[in-house]
């Protein structure tokens, strides 16, 4: 089973369109509904230390909530 993420536009056109398989996105500690936390390989990217900065400043994430998941920060 897969989700499409796009922009849907008022004449009903999709663009920015982005497929995943559900399964990837259960997989993600954090079950983050965001396209571009997945690589194109469909890995989500909780351990990429970049991601891990915008994660903490961006959406509200703490360390805490790393270490709960089993997660390195190395941000």
């Amino acid at each position: 089973m897969t989700i499409q993420f796009g922009t849907l536009h008022p004449d009903g056109t999709i663009t920015n369109a982005r497929t995943l398989r559900q399964s990837a996105i259960a997989a993600c500690p954090f079950v983050i509904f965001e396209p571009s936390h997945y690589r194109p390989d469909d890995s989500c990217k909780c351990d990429d230390p970049v991601e891990q900065r915008r994660m903490l400043r961006e959406w509200g994430y703490t360390r805490a909530d790393f270490a709960e998941a089993g997660i390195t920060v190395r941000a």
